[in-house]
């Protein structure tokens, strides 16, 4: 029976943990239950020099995550995320409750699948990953946003379009897996951000459309990184070889004469392989953007670039009661002709973690660094204030 409920939940796209709690009707109809927990305490810098540094401690994620089908062609997903939030270093929030996932797939063969609903958008492999399945538990871009930092960056996110709700979003998506894995693509159309309900930027109709593409090289003994839902490590369990391009694109138009398509592009690879008792792992990836919308730079059209090399070595092996593994990113952003920036803005990011997985994902403790420098002109943009700044974090997972 589990074998079976891994089997529907890895068709469905999402990477679940081996003990989820299970529902079983009969033999095509059935659901698998999971709770993610990860709690950090962490020793925040400071970033600008009229704020203080911080020691906190916070619940990061709090989620809520079903799968199943009823049955074999109709499958769902769902994540209910119940984290407070904490994004913000000067406030501690209460929790609210709010969805991240709603799916529903026809399932009609592994070639052709149809999904609806609020999911990760087909675009950079990072928006594609769980934050539960991160080697680096501070995630990307830590430290690069208005509410993570306290100096303010321009308001867009080098790593990801413009969405919704981060890397989700609601839409209805083509996708399936050529040549048993071999290649993958998804087509997907969006509300995305600009889609009438910005007065100032989408005051239109105008839907986003992804469209990402991917290659395994199975026939090198490689496994087919077959699902939606990434991973940023196997673990050891599979040794894999992913990459992919993706391209993003949706018009925005200020209701004052202003328009024009903002576009994004990616391109990324994920390469791991177990090697007697080692698992390497590296993944990098770049993503730009460009024709962003011009009430964002006074009359300009802003660009942005993004690059990022992480990696991850693993010992297969139990030290006490886990195996341990360091891991290792470093990312680099950079505004083009953003209102306010006097020269290009840059932020580079390096951190350095110690993972201990006591039972792979399902129990992971980490401890690590990161490493946080803007540039002279992202310093400026707040008055002058800002500082480069080093965090700290300690962070516990479970999923059961």
């Amino acid at each position: 029976m589990r074998k079976l409920l891994l089997l529907g939940a890895v068709s469905s796209g999402l990477v679940i943990p081996a003990q989820a709690a299970s529902i079983k009707l009969d033999e095509n109809t059935f659901s698998t239950l999971d709770l993610t927990l990860r709690i950090t305490a962490q020793k925040l810098g400071k970033p600008r020099s009229d704020v203080k540094d911080y020691t906190d401690f916070a619940i990061r994620r709090a989620t809520i995550n079903m799968a199943g089908q009823v049955n074999k062609y109709v499958k769902f997903e769902f994540e209910g995320d119940f984290s407070p939030n904490t994004t913000n270093r000067t406030v501690h929030q209460a929790s609210s409750a709010s969805l991240n996932d709603g799916v529903i797939t026809l399932d009609l063969a592994d070639e052709f699948k149809i999904r609806a609903g609020k999911y990760r958008i087909p675009f950079a492999r990072g928006n594609l990953t769980s934050s539960r399945n991160y080697i680096i538990p501070t995630g990307i871009r830590w430290g690069a946003g208005d509410g993570q930092t306290g100096y303010k960056a321009p308001s867009w996110n080098p790593f990801a379009p413009a969405t919704l709700a981060g890397d989700r979003d609601a839409g209805i998506s083509f996708w399936g897996n050529i040549a048993d894995g071999m290649f993958q693509y998804r087509l997907g159309v969006f509300d995305g951000k600009f889609d009438h309900t910005d007065a100032n930027l989408g005051s239109k109709d105008n839907l986003a459309y992804g469209i990402r593409l991917e290659f395994n090289p199975v026939m090198l003994g490689y496994k087919a990184d077959k699902g939606w839902g990434k991973a940023d490590s196997y673990l050891g369990r599979q040794n894999v070889l992913n990459i992919g391009v993706a391209y993003w694109a949706q018009k925005w138009d200020d209701n004052k004469g202003n328009s024009g398509t903002a576009k994004a592009f990616a391109v990324d690879a994920l390469w791991e392989q177990k090697i007697g008792d080692l698992v390497p792992n590296l993944q990098v990836g770049y993503i730009g953007q460009s024709s962003l919308p011009s009430t964002l730079g006074a009359g300009t059209k802003p660009k942005t670039n993004a690059y990022y090399a992480q990696g991850q070595l693993l010992y297969d092996q139990m030290v006490g009661i886990g195996k341990p593994a360091l891991a290792l990113r470093y990312e680099y952003s950079e505004y083009k002709q953003f209102k306010d920036l006097t020269a290009k803005g840059k932020v580079n990011r390096t951190s350095v973690f110690l993972n201990y997985y006591v039972k792979g994902w399902n129990a992971q403790m980490s401890l690590g660094v990161d490493f946080v420098t803007p540039n002279g002109a992202l310093k400026q943009y707040n008055n002058g204030m800002g500082k480069n700044f080093t965090d700290y974090t300690v962070a516990l997972q479970t999923i059961f």
